[in-house]
C-alpha cells in the first residue's frame, strides 16, 4: 500500500485537510505503508513557498511523518507539481497525437454565451465539442487573431465509470453526465488538477487515494484520463465531509479552521490527532481519549463513517484539556512556559522549580495552553487588577469583613514564617464566615479573581509579601 497527502500551498492548512492528512497517516501506519507528501502548486498566482513551509512545519508539529516528499526525496519525484511540467507535456502531446485531446480556441465570451443559452433552455451546460474537429486552416485563423488555445480532453461517448469506493461503496458515473470535454491544460500552458493528479498518482505508484468526498465528482474524469493513457487506477476512499455545528461547510464563521491557529492557541498535537482521527470513526470500546498507538491498531479504511462529521469545537477543547492534564510536569512546564512569556512575564527570572510548582497548580484549570495567560498573574503580579465581579465581591459585607480581618492578621501574628500554614485557619476563626461567604471573598482578596487554583496550593507560591501587599491595597480601595 502507498498513500499520499497532496496539499495546495495557497494559505494555512485548513482543519478539514488536516483531518485528511491524519487519516492517511494513521492508515499508512496501520498497514506499514508509505506516505507520500506531494505539493500541488500549479496555482501560480496563489501558491507560495511560505505557505508550503508553513504546511510542512504544521504537519511536522502534529507528528505526521512522510516517507517521500519534496524535503526528503524519494524514488518517484519531483514531489512538487510545478517541477513536473515536462512530464505532463509529454502526456499532453501523446493525447493530442492520438486524437484523445484537442486544442480549443473558444473565448471566455463564447463560453459564457453557451452557458447563458443553456440556462435559457433550462438545461445543464455541456461543452458541445465545438473545436473538436477544426481544420488546420481554422486553427491558423484563430491563432492569427491572437487566440491562445486550451487543451480539452475528448470524453468518450457512452462510457461508464464505476468507482468501488472503500467508504461510499459502488458509485457509477456516465461519461454523458460529467460536463462534456473538459479542459486539461489552460491557455497559459498550466495543466489542470483533474488531469495531472491521476498522472502523478500513477507515476508515484499510489495504491490508495484517501481524500474528501468533495473530490468524488472529479474521480470519473481522472479515471477516463487514466484509461486514455493506459495508466493504473488507484483504489479510492472518499472521506465524509467535516461540517460546522449548523451542518454547513466548516468555515471561519464557525470558529478556528486553520491548524496554525490551533497551535497559537495552545492545543496539543496528540489531542488534535485524537479528535480528528476519530471524527467519523469510533473506537471498539467507545472510549474517546485514546493514544495514537491504539487508534492505529483499531482504525481501518473500511470502518470510516459514510455520513458527514460535525466539528464540535467545545468537544475538541475538552479533549485537549484531558490530554493536557495527563502531561508529566516537566513536559507541561516546557509547553506552558512560552505562553507565560507571551502573557508578558519574564520567565528567565523564574526558578525552574518554582515554575514547575506554578504549572502543577494551574494545569488542572487549563483546557488549552494559552489559558495560563489569565492565571499567571495570580502568582506573578504584585497586585492583580481585579475584574468587575471581583470588585463587587470585595465591596460586599463579607468582603469588608475579610479585608479588615486579613489586614490585622498580616500586620500582627501572621508573618513570613507561618503564613502558608496558619493564614487560612486564622481567617476562618477570626471572621466566623463559612462556605461561599468565606471562600469567595478570600479568593477575591488573595488572587484578584473569583475562579482559579486551589487556595491552599496557591498561597505558598504567591507568598507572604505579595499577599500582604494585595490585602493592603484592596483594603484601601474597597473597605468602607
Amino acid at each position: 500500500m502507498r498513500v499520499r497527502f497532496a496539499p495546495s500551498p495557497t494559505g494555512y492548512i485548513h482543519i478539514g485537510n488536516v483531518r485528511t492528512a491524519i487519516i492517511n497517516y494513521l492508515i499508512a501506519r496501520k498497514n506499514g505503508a508509505s506516505l507520500v507528501l506531494r505539493i500541488e502548486d500549479t496555482d501560480m498566482e496563489r501558491s507560495t513557498k511560505e505557505s508550503e513551509r508553513s504546511i510542512m512545519d504544521d504537519l511536522t508539529w502534529l507528528g505526521i511523518e512522510w516517507n517521500e516528499g519534496p524535503d526528503v526525496g524519494g524514488g518517484c519525484g519531483p514531489y512538487r507539481q510545478s517541477e513536473r511540467f515536462g512530464i505532463y507535456n509529454e502526456y499532453t502531446e501523446r493525447l493530442l497525437r492520438e486524437g484523445k485531446a484537442y486544442h480549443c480556441y473558444c473565448t471566455q465570451q463564447e463560453l459564457d454565451a453557451m452557458r447563458q443559452d443553456a440556462e435559457k433552455q433550462n438545461r445543464t451546460f455541456t461543452y458541445p465539442g465545438k473545436c473538436r474537429h477544426l481544420s488546420t486552416e481554422e486553427k491558423q485563423k484563430f491563432e492569427a487573431e491572437g487566440r491562445k488555445p486550451t487543451v480539452r480532453f475528448h470524453v468518450p461517448e457512452g462510457e461508464t465509470v464505476t468507482i468501488r469506493d472503500h467508504i461510499k461503496g459502488s458509485v457509477t458515473f456516465s461519461s454523458e453526465n460529467i460536463g462534456g470535454d473538459f479542459i486539461i491544460v489552460r491557455s497559459d500552458g498550466t495543466p489542470i488538477y483533474n488531469y495531472i493528479v491521476i498522472i502523478d498518482d500513477a507515476l508515484m505508484k499510489i495504491s490508495h487515494v484517501i481524500r474528501g468526498e468533495d473530490h468524488l465528482s472529479n474521480t470519473p474524469k481522472q479515471i477516463l484520463v487514466a484509461r486514455a493513457l493506459d495508466l493504473p487506477v488507484p483504489e479510492y476512499a472518499h472521506l465524509s465531509l467535516v461540517l460546522g455545528p449548523d451542518r454547513s461547510k466548516l468555515s471561519k464563521r464557525h470558529g478556528i479552521t486553520s491548524l496554525n491557529m490551533y497551535r497559537e492557541e495552545g492545543y496539543l498535537p496528540e489531542a488534535l490527532i485524537n479528535y480528528l482521527g476519530m471524527l467519523g470513526w469510533a473506537s471498539e470500546s467507545g472510549d474517546e481519549i485514546i493514544p495514537i498507538k491504539e487508534i492505529i491498531s483499531q482504525i481501518d479504511i473500511t470502518n470510516l463513517a459514510k455520513s458527514a462529521a460535525i466539528f464540535d469545537f467545545q468537544k475538541l477543547k475538552w479533549m485537549n484539556g484531558k490530554h493536557l492534564r495527563e502531561l508529566p510536569i516537566g513536559r507541561a512546564t516546557d509547553l506552558f512556559a512560552p505562553f507565560i512569556a507571551r502573557a508578558g512575564y519574564d520567565i528567565s527570572s523564574l526558578d525552574r522549580k518554582y515554575l514547575e510548582q506554578l504549572v502543577s497548580v494551574v494545569q488542572i484549570k487549563c483546557d488549552i495552553l494559552s489559558d495560563i495567560g489569565r492565571l499567571a498573574g495570580i502568582f506573578l503580579d504584585d497586585v492583580p487588577s481585579p475584574d468587575s465581579e471581583t470588585e463587587v465581591m470585595l465591596t460586599t459585607e463579607e468582603g469588608n469583613i475579610m479585608l479588615k480581618a486579613a489586614r490585622e492578621l498580616v500586620s500582627g501574628e501572621i508573618n513570613e514564617n507561618n503564613f502558608a500554614t496558619d493564614f487560612i485557619p486564622r481567617i476562618k476563626e477570626t471572621t466566623n464566615l463559612k462556605g461561599k461567604k468565606l471562600f469567595m471573598p478570600l479568593r477575591a482578596m488573595i488572587t484578584g479573581r473569583l475562579q482559579g487554583p486551589e487556595l491552599d496550593q496557591a498561597l505558598p507560591l504567591i507568598g507572604y509579601h505579595r499577599c500582604k501587599k494585595r490585602i493592603d491595597q484592596y483594603s484601601a480601595a474597597y473597605t468602607r
